[in-house]
């Protein structure tokens, strides 16, 4: 059995490191290398005001911290990691789940619209894996009982719904420039906001904030190294994916856990120090420099996302997020086999034996976490999410012949399952 092309390659470059190490050292705070990197990103969004922040997460705390009373309801979607809800609520704000759409994984529209009052604080709405939420008719329905709405388009950087970037639309919206998205800074994000006093309060936090320590950048920059290494194609199919499959068929946690994200679920007491501490000019600069490749990346991927939906199409088993939600740019195409997290497993196992690098997503229904217990709320279509989407690799170097590799198998293990 050939091995296959890893699930996942960094956007980053071998030139990136070396570079980056001298930069990080020599220079840690530029004004106009700042300067720069945020008129670019401005320019890039199509928005007045934009800035550059540590990462998302502060982003996502810094916003609603300035929009919103503390004690009122965020609304906000469970299927998303848990540091987005404790930022919320260590932004002074009393998380309010909304259930999902099952196909697209964002939040429902429907689900907001019986969540809101005139005392809501804001909606938070998560475009999840480069798919855009329903972000006009949830912010028709928010305007009209006048309430903000805040995107976090982590996952969606470059994505538009009728020419608008996501961030752009509603009220505020907030990025990520972390190591696995499709612009990578090892760790940053930006923030955008319409309402300039609330932008000016925004920045000036940021500004308050130490530049980010070095130390803690060089540790991000080593795990992407790590990462580059192990999923460069030649070691991957030697050595890398031997290792993860057998890990996965036997079951072995000291080996999955390193290719698990988001297992931190704990609720937090306070923002760590390290999401206050803004970004580098080295971080800037190599985020500038992947900039101008980021269109024509997310055009790679969108049509890679047309060769799965093309393959599993009308395959009744599978749920598939839909192909009339704005320009999404699929960060990955996730689909959806069973409401289990045993089928899931299934799955996979049998995708690991014939050969295909596919893994998990591992976000969780925070509504059902012990964490967030003062929050539950029911959400269905967030609870079978959490337990069965899958990713279907879509980065711009995946082979084509990689997908069809994994339409196949999963094509024989469909219809196994059906007979």
């Amino acid at each position: 059995m050939k091995a296959p092309h890893p699930r996942y390659r960094l956007y980053t470059s071998s030139q990136s490191y070396l570079p980056f190490a001298m930069d990080l050292f020599r220079l840690k705070e530029d004004r106009e290398q700042a300067r720069l990197f945020q008129e670019a990103l401005a320019a890039f969004l199509g928005t007045e005001r934009v800035a550059t922040l540590p990462m998302c997460r502060t982003g996502i705390y810094l916003t609603v911290k300035n929009m919103v009373r503390p004690g009122q309801e965020v609304v906000m979607s469970p299927y998303t990691i848990a540091d987005v809800v404790n930022m919320v609520i260590l932004a002074g704000g009393r998380p309010v789940f909304a259930d999902i759409e099952r196909a697209t994984c964002n939040i429902s529209a429907a689900s907001v619209r019986s969540l809101l009052h005139a005392e809501t604080g804001a909606v938070l709405v998560t475009h999840l894996h480069g798919i855009p939420a329903p972000i006009r008719e949830i912010c028709r329905l928010c305007k009209q009982v006048g309430v903000p709405v805040i995107e976090d388009a982590a996952q969606a950087f470059g994505a538009r719904v009728d020419g608008e970037r996501l961030g752009t639309i509603a009220d505020a919206g907030v990025y990520s420039f972390g190591t696995y998205k499709n612009i990578n800074g090892w760790y940053g994000g930006a923030v955008t906001c319409r309402d300039p006093e609330t932008f000016a309060a925004v920045q000036g936090e940021l500004d308050r904030m130490p530049t980010q320590s070095s130390t803690f950048v060089i540790k991000r920059m080593m795990k992407g190294l790590v990462t580059d290494l192990a999923t460069n194609p030649a070691l991957f199919k030697a050595l890398t994916y031997w290792i993860i499959r057998f890990g996965h068929l036997h079951a072995i946690r000291s080996i999955n856990r390193f290719v698990e994200e988001e297992r931190d679920l704990a609720r937090r007491d306070r923002v760590p120090e390290a999401y206050l501490g803004r970004m580098t000019a080295a971080q800037q600069r190599l985020c500038l420099a992947q900039l101008g490749h980021v269109d024509r990346n997310n055009r790679c991927r969108a049509e890679k996302a047309s060769l799965y939906r093309k393959g599993l199409q009308g395959t009744d088993a599978i749920v598939l997020p839909p192909g009339d939600c704005g320009d999404p740019i699929y960060t990955y195409f996730p689909i959806q086999c069973g409401d289990s997290l045993a089928e899931r497993g299934r799955l996979l196992r049998y995708l690991a034996q014939h050969g295909c690098d596919i893994g998990p997503q591992h976000l969780k229904n925070c509504a059902d976490l012990p964490a967030f217990r003062e929050f539950h709320r029911d959400c269905p279509n967030a609870r079978k999410a959490a337990a069965s989407v899958v990713l279907l690799p879509t980065y711009p170097d995946y082979p084509d012949g990689d997908i069809a590799h994994n339409l196949a198998v999963l094509g024989d293990y469909v219809s196994g399952r059906s007979s």
